[in-house]
């Protein structure tokens, strides 16, 4: 009896043990980090003003504004946590530091230490008789290592602001976006995938990611130290929808044999954020062509007389949808989600003011304003039975840079343009609506809407893009 009294008093307290070790446990692996917990941590950057080197600025504050401008771009991109202008040389001026004319990585990489950033930005502007060149070096401050140097240039008539808009490019691309797939749909949805970077991350629609997953380590033969891991990669995926941390995606296409599933990483293969300072709207490069014409020859395309439901088409010119029932509507708003030309869909539906079709990113509903009847003139606009890919993977890298970006470049070519952007709203002042498409590219002047009320309009001159007005 006795050592049975002794044992009762302990069991409440081994109760309350095993509770505590449960309850410890259950925390650790809520709290354990994993692909669909990944929390995506914007980089900390510190930009300097940069140095001016030469004569005929318009100010010589032109260091401090083109550190603004590189500023106003990064944190435009929505990846980046820029520390803010007047707290920085607040800080800097306590320490006695200045704010420009660092030019070793040890000064800035400590400057960078004491306002808490993990990179800082510093270069110069350089202006001579014949061409105006802006350099960056990208620092990390835990080392002082140069992450990046990058250069930009153009010659005496170019824009300053552009140049400056191309190095914030440049910068960007330097911070690939990472992150993994959190869920692959199912049925209907089976080729569309949820990943972890969202509207916080600076995600958006249309952008690109290469889908992957690590394969054999590689390690020194000597010291065994992981030099590198294996990519395989496993497809590319463009998003279509975007949240504040997720956003959707379809998958462009799978590397066989394998399969894009949960838990595969991703990484941002093209970058569409190259805004112009100040400015959140793409850039518009008038003084500049494409680096290269374009030598192949322009799509010959069948007008099909006929459309029937179950059949397998291509989108020719490039469709954009918004809202709940993926709508599109023949204005073909340019500011929303793009189904890319070359994609292949199937109708599902043909009705007297509507047509239905699935593609890669579930079914779509396109329904005729101010047209006067679905019929095939005005579906041939946008549909095809010849895939358009062939055409548009022959042009040179630029061209198809542009297309893939849905931009529009000084230089393109009228077909470029729709497979860019696809059938414009207004085509030499009539409405597109009932136009057929040979029509439209008859005339020299497109308009585009960009919204409810913005508008983008290009003009051409034999064949190609001269202007683009916003």
């Amino acid at each position: 009896m006795k050592t049975h009294c002794r044992w009762r008093p302990l069991r409440p307290r081994l109760f309350f043990l095993h509770a505590c070790l449960f309850l410890a446990a259950a925390f650790s692996l809520m709290a354990a980090p994993g692909p669909s917990r990944a929390e995506f941590k914007k980089t900390k950057i510190a930009v300097l003003d940069f140095q001016l080197q030469g004569e005929g600025f318009e100010t010589q504050d032109m260091g401090k504004i083109v550190a603004e401008w590189i500023v106003t771009g990064l944190v435009q991109a929505g990846r980046f946590n820029v520390i803010e202008r007047s707290m920085l040389q607040k800080i800097l001026k306590e320490q006695e530091l200045p704010m420009y004319g660092i030019v070793d990585t040890k000064s800035a990489a400590k400057t960078g230490m004491i306002v808490g950033a993990k990179v800082v930005i510093t270069g110069s502007v350089m202006k001579l008789r014949d061409y105006t060149e802006v350099s960056a070096r990208l620092i990390d401050v835990e080392d002082g290592s140069i992450i990046a140097a990058e250069k930009v240039k153009t010659d005496r008539t170019g824009k300053l602001e552009d140049l400056v808009s191309q190095m914030i490019t440049k910068i960007i691309l330097d911070f690939p976006l990472e992150g993994y797939v959190v869920q692959r749909g199912e049925g209907n949805d089976i080729n569309m995938v949820t990943v972890d970077l969202g509207r916080t991350s600076g995600v958006k629609t249309g952008k690109r990611f290469i889908v992957y997953k690590e394969g054999k380590t590689i390690k020194h033969p000597k010291t065994g130290e992981v030099l590198d891991v294996e990519r395989i990669e496993l497809g590319e995926i463009e998003i279509r929808d975007v949240k504040d941390k997720t956003a959707t995606a379809v998958i462009l296409h799978e590397v066989m044999p394998y399969r894009i599933d949960y838990g595969n990483m991703v990484r941002s293969s093209i970058e569409g954020v190259s805004e112009k300072p100040g400015r959140r709207e793409e850039p518009r490069m008038e003084e500049q062509a494409p680096e290269s014409e374009a030598t192949a020859e322009e799509p010959t395309v069948e007008k099909l007389e006929s459309f029937s439901v179950g059949e397998q088409y291509y989108v020719l010119t490039t469709l954009h949808y918004g809202g709940r029932r993926s709508s599109i509507t023949w204005d073909n708003r340019t500011d929303l989600s793009p189904i890319r030309a070359g994609e292949r869909v199937t109708l599902t539906a043909i009705a007297k003011t509507f047509v239905k079709f699935r593609g890669k990113g579930g079914e779509y509903l396109f329904a005729y304003h101010n047209a006067k009847r679905p019929n095939p003139a005005m579906l041939s606009k946008f549909l095809t039975k010849d895939d358009p890919s062939g055409t548009i993977n022959s042009y040179p890298a630029d061209v198809k840079g542009a297309i893939m970006q849905g931009k529009v470049n000084v230089g393109m070519t009228k077909w470029q343009v729709l497979f860019s952007k696809g059938v414009p709203k207004a085509a030499g002042g009539r409405k597109t609506a009932d136009m057929p498409l040979d029509e439209v590219l008859l005339s020299d002047d497109w308009i585009y809407a960009q919204g409810k009320i913005d508008k983008l309009a290009v003009k051409f001159a034999d064949g190609k893009v001269v202007q683009v007005i916003d």
